[in-house]
Parts: structure tokens; C-alpha cells; sequence
């Protein structure tokens, strides 16, 4: 695995690299107010997503999580300036939930079972605060298709006013799902939405 040094990474997509706004994000505004991630997805990072995702293997997500939870530590402890309270201030953990149809292919949420996992391993309450409303699969679309289809994809449905949210997904592309989320939980009134992922897409 290649993981991502988090004193040089993009805050807005988690993009390894660079200690500023990665080219992507530039210009490009996001309701997330940092963004990690732990991987580059690449070689075993996407065999093991697929494994879970769609092999069944739902015991990989204890192993995801922990892989996470590592992770933000790391960023919290070597790079404070840019990721000090990522896990210590947050209220509540929350994750980017699949669609109905996702659900009823796989049997699961896949996001769902790594937050219970990543909850209980560092004490910050669960809270599954999101709905996805539409049955697209972004991987068929460029960053701005994904731009699109993600704008109002999200609603909050519990209560998460004043909130500091930490919000998880597995794999980062464009930034474009986190943000959509990160905007529905702030339009709630969450008062800040951190981002915390397994991999980044890059290269």
C-alpha cells in the first residue's frame, strides 16, 4: 500500500503530492472543511475494496476501518497544523450511504458496516445521518458529470445542528460525492464536516 504523507496532501480531495490545493480542487469549491485520505488506490488498496464491496467479504471492513482510524491519527499527530482534532473534536462520525439499488445488489452497506467498526474502535458516536436520494453509478462519469450528479444527491435526516461531523467513504475520485454529502450535513447546520477515506484516486 502507498500511503499518503498527510503534512503533503491536498485538504479539499485528500490527493497525495503536494502541501496545497491539489490542480484538481483549484478554483473548485467544496463544502468540506478538510479532507484525508489514507491510500493511493492502487494495486491491493482496490483489490481489497473490491473484495468487500462486491465479494462479500464484509470481514474486511474491521480491517478497513482500522487501516482509517490509523491513518487520521497519524495526520493528527504529525501534521497538527493542518489535521490537529480530526478524530479528538469530532462529535459524531457519519458516512456517505449507497443507494437503494447498491443496497439491494450487495446485500449491505458497505460505508455503514466500516463506520460501526471505525465508531466503536474510537469512541466517537455513530450517527447515520445521510440518505442518497437517485440509483446512479458515477463510475460511468468525468469529474464534471460527477460534479453534477452528486449536487443534491444528500439529505440529513437526524439532527446534527452545531455538529462537528466526521464524514467517511472508502475511495475519493474526484471529491465531488464527500462534498455533496459534506453540503446536505452543513445545510442541516452541522457547524464543520472533516473527510476521511481509505484511498484517494491519483495518477
Amino acid at each position: 500500500m502507498r500511503f499518503i504523507d498527510p503534512a503533503c496532501s491536498c485538504l479539499h480531495c485528500g490527493a497525495p503530492f503536494g502541501a496545497m490545493v491539489c490542480t484538481e480542487c483549484a478554483g473548485v469549491g467544496t463544502d468540506l472543511d478538510r479532507c484525508l485520505a489514507a491510500t493511493v488506490f492502487d494495486g491491493p488498496v482496490g483489490r481489497v475494496v473490491r473484495a468487500y464491496k462486491d465479494g462479500g467479504e464484509r470481514r474486511l471492513a474491521a480491517e478497513i476501518a482500522s487501516i482509517m482510524l490509523a491513518a487520521a491519527v497519524r495526520a493528527q499527530r504529525e501534521a497538527p497544523g493542518r489535521y490537529g482534532g480530526l478524530l479528538v473534536r469530532a462529535d459524531a462520525v457519519a458516512f456517505v450511504p449507497v443507494t437503494a439499488a447498491a443496497f439491494r445488489r450487495r446485500g449491505f452497506d458497505h460505508m455503514e458496516l466500516i463506520a460501526r467498526n471505525l465508531s466503536g474502535r474510537s469512541d466517537i458516536p455513530l450517527m447515520d445521518a445521510l440518505v442518497k436520494h437517485g440509483a446512479s453509478d458515477q463510475r460511468e462519469f468525468g469529474r464534471s458529470g460527477r460534479l453534477a450528479e452528486a449536487f443534491g444527491a444528500y439529505e440529513a435526516v437526524l439532527p446534527v445542528r452545531g455538529k462537528r461531523i466526521l464524514l467517511i467513504d472508502d475511495v475519493i475520485t474526484t471529491g465531488a460525492t464527500m462534498s455533496a454529502a459534506a453540503a446536505a450535513l452543513k445545510a442541516a447546520g452541522a457547524s464543520h464536516v472533516d473527510g476521511l477515506a481509505l484511498a484517494r484516486v491519483w495518477g
